[in-house]
């Protein structure tokens, strides 16, 4: 079984059990501060197939490289058969932005905001209400993943994975590939023009840039390097049931910068939306198919028949642990390319997707650079460090 059947039976495996009905619990914190040694409440809704509700319950708090299990206690009875409330006690000074979701069960994570016991401040959910304000008993272990507003984020973030890999295979010396990838909000929300037109502050310019370097050869070329500039807007869904919980829509260009016979270029019109899975252990699972259409092709007008119309991309993992990434690509020629990436942080200091990451990639099939979109490459392992994944 070739790598690309490997990352399409992945992606298959990873994505059917949500595409069920999830079961999952439901979180929210009651109070606006805690601090350590005091006790906070948290709403809990049950999932539809649990029949009693368990005594105690176990939260993870996680911040800065540091976990915390605290256990739940069930303090009341009187809120109906869906909800109840738990009360526990932090004992670790945790500070800055926290991820808190249950342990041994599957459960949305809520982030937090904490102070340490220097500083006494309130501690918050991100979001300005408690999500089970407006939840039914009927919406019950239906999935719930509280994100940052669009407004949070940065101008200048990442895009996609940045890294530098080297490796090697039977049909080829040594030979490294890296990327660079960033995207940016012109209009930041609190600029004046974001203030008359709010909606232009969802609009991205993002670049990737993505090289394969022959250094094992004489003189060290590059064989090919992949320039990918887009334009596109980005807003967030409701993240309930089957819905997304964040869309992508835009234009991006693609090409290799030669000319003659060796150039290559399409433009492409894109949908990409995203669907998140919170599961025990902080772990999560995210679906995000690129969908596009071919605006222009003409410097290799049988692309699609190697590339498709679908880039199907699976992510699974901690943000602070190990995150497994499998992209298949389904030519409508009957042709097809497989890429997983695996990586594993090694410095302390985690900002979000950024940090110090070991870096390790597997890549067979079809169209591993733009100028070899036809041809057919064995499978290549390559290893080294990443910067964002």
């Amino acid at each position: 079984m070739t790598l690309r059947y490997v990352c399409l039976l992945l992606i298959t495996l990873l994505v059917s059990p949500s595409l069920q009905a999830q079961q999952n619990w439901i979180i929210a914190a009651q109070t606006e501060s805690m601090t350590a040694g005091q006790a906070f409440n948290l709403d809990v809704i049950k999932p539809e197939h649990i029949q009693h509700w368990p005594e105690q319950l176990q939260l993870n708090l996680a911040a800065g490289g540091t976990d915390e299990v605290v256990t739940l206690q069930r303090i009341n009875t009187e809120q109906g058969a869906a909800r109840r409330t738990y009360r526990g006690v932090s004992k670790v000074n945790l500070s800055g932005v926290i991820r808190a979701q249950l342990l041994n069960d599957a459960s949305n994570r809520i982030l937090l905001l904490a102070a340490s016991t220097n500083d006494i401040a309130p501690l918050e959910i991100a979001a300005s209400k408690s999500p089970l304000l407006n939840i039914t008993p009927e919406q019950a272990g239906k999935p719930l993943v509280v994100l940052a507003k669009p407004e949070d984020e940065p101008p200048l973030t990442v895009n996609e994975p940045m890294y530098f890999i080297v490796g090697s295979n039977s049909e080829r010396d040594v030979d490294s590939r890296f990327q660079l990838s960033f995207k940016y909000r012109p209009f930041d929300p609190g600029a004046r023009v974001a203030q008359y037109f709010p909606a232009l502050s969802n609009l991205y310019f993002g670049y990737t840039q993505t090289t394969l370097w022959d250094i094992g050869a004489d003189s060290s070329p590059f064989k090919d390097t992949s320039y990918r500039p887009s334009l596109y807007y980005k807003w967030l869904g409701s993240g309930h049931d089957i819905h997304p919980a964040e869309w992508r829509l835009g234009l991006e260009h693609e090409s290799n910068g030669r000319d003659g016979a060796d150039s290559r270029s399409i433009n492409i019109a894109f949908v990409r939306p995203t669907w998140h899975v919170d599961l025990a252990n902080g772990r999560r699972l995210t679906l995000s198919p690129k969908l596009y259409h071919y605006l222009e092709k003409s410097d290799n007008s049988d692309i699609h028949r190697y590339r498709g119309y679908v880039d199907w991309q699976a992510r699974y993992g901690r943000e602070d642990g190990a995150i497994l990434t499998a992209l298949y690509r389904q030519g409508s020629g009957g042709y097809s390319s497989g890429q997983l990436d695996l990586s594993y942080p090694i410095s302390d200091k985690l900002f979000g997707r950024t940090g110090t990451f070991i870096h390790l990639q597997l890549f067979d099939g079809y169209g591993e650079t733009l100028i070899d979109y036809d041809r057919y490459k064995d499978l290549q392992l390559r290893l080294g460090l990443s910067l964002a994944r």
